[in-house]
């Protein structure tokens, strides 16, 4: 069955398939920077000090398409909901659903992150401490920082939506591109971004700033992308349901990029050959990776969670804890698991699923508490979750029988 792409037929009904695939973006930040630590290249936040092929291809598969697919959707679901709802009342719940748990976790748990950072790093523990509150507030994003640049592409296209006049601009200057739209908007954009991103990190100084002002730029396209495919029946059947020749283009794109990385490491930064060869080679494997490959994604997902299983709803209700807290778990593993002499494939295994279980736990915490909900989710966990604890025999027979109306 393929992804559903057109508008819901009722105001409550949801996008199943792209759900799940939100969801799994999210989870899959746990194998990602778990990975992180064990790769050829090191030099992670937490640094395992053990090197791995399989790290480093986990972490090219990953990043191939994660945070760009990630965008995709983002912008999907924000041109579906302000077609719902005024661009002031949607922009608001945005404060709630993205920027309150930005605030929350990064006072909460940022000091954390950045402590085991620091003792990773062979800091002792009076001396992490300190370094650790020298870092506040720029270091305590950390892997937050996604939340910001989306609420700025929730304002700005809460911002167009808004002014009638712009809107239409906007959409005469789309139409007037004609035959050169998709081309454009799936080719061109991503790659200037690229370019562009990487003329920022030359122009303006190292620091938290400059990284988050070349991740803005960096993912524009693809919530661009995301948010004209709401309204655009070709656009989205591109995007979400690819046919055989860009499924196999995404497959190529994904193939190229890990030989890349696992060749060269940092492959944008490749040494001993012509710039004006490897610059284009690397901005456009990166750039269009983050579009079809994304779309082999979503045809897969589509074809497997279309119908929106019980148990997949229940991820789609805690990704976003799950990856708030996933670092609270994950770098303090790290670090213990040094003391470990395990091969590095089980050593990661144990990281990711002990990771996963605490921040399970964690989600079935807030989701019982209406404060801590609104802090770190929010608001309840979406879409409705059975009242028992997850696992349990009970909740099964909820999951099974349906019966998940019953918020906590």
């Amino acid at each position: 069955m393929s992804v559903q792409v057109a508008a819901p037929a009722s105001p409550r009904e949801r996008f199943h398939a792209l759900d799940g695939a939100r969801a799994i973006m999210l989870l899959l930040g746990i194998p990602f920077h778990t990975a992180a630590m064990y790769t050829l290249s090191g030099g992670w936040l937490v640094d395992a000090h053990e090197r791995s092929f399989l790290a480093s291809l986990i972490s090219a598969l990953v990043h191939s398409f994660r945070m760009p697919g990630f965008f995709i959707l983002a912008g999907f679901f924000a041109a579906m909901l302000l077609a719902r709802r005024p661009a002031g009342q949607w922009l608001s719940s945005r404060v709630k659903r993205l920027l309150l748990p930005f605030a929350s976790s990064l006072l909460l748990l940022g000091g954390w992150e950045v402590y085991w950072m620091g003792v990773g790093a062979g800091l002792e523990p009076a001396a992490a401490f300190a370094w650790t509150l020298e870092q506040f507030p720029g270091r305590w994003v950390n892997h937050r920082w996604f939340l910001i640049v989306l609420f700025a592409y929730c304002t700005i296209i809460a911002a167009v939506h808004a002014a009638p006049a712009l809107g239409a601009r906007l959409q005469a200057a789309w139409r007037w591109l004609g035959p050169f739209r998709l081309p454009v908007l799936l080719v061109v954009l991503p790659i200037a971004a690229q370019y562009l991103t990487a003329e920022l990190g030359t122009l303006l100084p190292r620091g938290e700033t400059r990284v988050n002002l070349q991740r803005t730029v960096m993912f524009a396209p693809y919530f661009l992308i995301g948010a004209l495919a709401f309204a655009d029946n070709q656009l989205s059947r591109l995007v979400f349901r690819p046919k055989l020749a860009f499924r196999i283009l995404g497959v190529v794109l994904l193939l190229a990029y890990c030989v890349l990385t696992l060749a060269f490491g940092d492959f944008l930064a490749l040494t001993g050959f012509p710039r004006a060869l490897t610059r284009p080679l690397a901005f456009s494997v990166t750039a269009l990776s983050g579009v079809f490959v994304a779309a082999l994604f979503y045809y897969y997902v589509g074809k497997a969670f279309a119908t929106g299983r019980a148990t997949v709803r229940y991820f789609v209700a805690a990704s976003l804890v799950i990856y708030l807290f996933h670092e609270v778990f994950l770098l303090p593993l790290g670090v213990a698991f040094r003391l470990v002499d395990w091969p590095a494939g089980i050593e990661m295994l144990a990281i990711a699923m002990a990771t996963l279980a605490g921040t399970l736990l964690v989600f079935e915490a807030i989701r019982r508490s209406t404060w801590l909900s609104f802090l770190f989710n929010g608001g309840p966990a979406s879409p409705a979750q059975p009242s028992a604890f997850a696992l349990t025999r009970r909740f099964r027979q909820e999951l099974a029988g349906g019966d998940c109306g019953k918020r906590i």
